[in-house]
């Protein structure tokens, strides 16, 4: 059976490292635009001042009840057809890895003035084969820094296990 939806929910572990990876904690709104179950978002900082506003997209609609029941909103179910991207403060994103640098580049269209943090394949990175792939190297190079951490989804904690390296890319 083969998942058409590249589904690895996020380790708590690489969730944590993702999440510190914000320059600005200042939260006004996040979107997470591949939710999935939402084990990305579990690890969101707990300010008891700052109730943060998290909203999804999820192309799976099997998994909507499960994001609206954390309580989150679903706001869409395709991030690359999403325009409303101007009113989040963040984005923070594990995409399929398949379409990583294309997700990112979404991202960083509809972004107005904000922060990604994308969980990619790290392999989209050190092999820009692609016009989409050498786009996202110039645009870490000119605006962010990534960080390639080796087998994050074959530990204890990763539910759907794979021994790729990550590349935990800050925009």
């Amino acid at each position: 059976m083969t998942d058409p939806y590249q589904y690895y929910p996020t380790p708590e572990a690489l969730s944590r490292k993702a999440w510190a990876m914000f320059k600005n904690t200042r939260f006004v709104r996040i979107l997470e635009p591949s939710a999935g179950e939402g084990h990305l978002l579990k690890a969101k900082p707990r300010d008891h001042y700052q109730r943060l506003s998290i909203d999804c997209i999820e192309i799976d609609i099997r998994k909507h009840a499960v994001l609206r029941d954390e309580g989150f909103a679903v706001v869409g179910m395709d991030f690359l057809q999403f325009q409303s991207g101007s009113v989040y403060s963040h984005i923070i994103m594990n995409p399929p890895f398949a379409d990583g640098a294309k997700h990112v580049l979404k991202a960083w269209e509809i972004l107005f003035d904000g922060e990604i943090v994308a969980i990619l394949n790290a392999e989209t990175v050190r092999n820009p084969f692609s016009k989409e792939r050498q786009l996202l190297v110039r645009l870490i190079e000119r605006h962010g820094e990534v960080e390639y951490l080796p087998e994050m989804f074959a530990g204890e904690d990763a539910e759907r296990k794979t021994p790729v390296d990550v590349a935990l890319v800050w925009l």
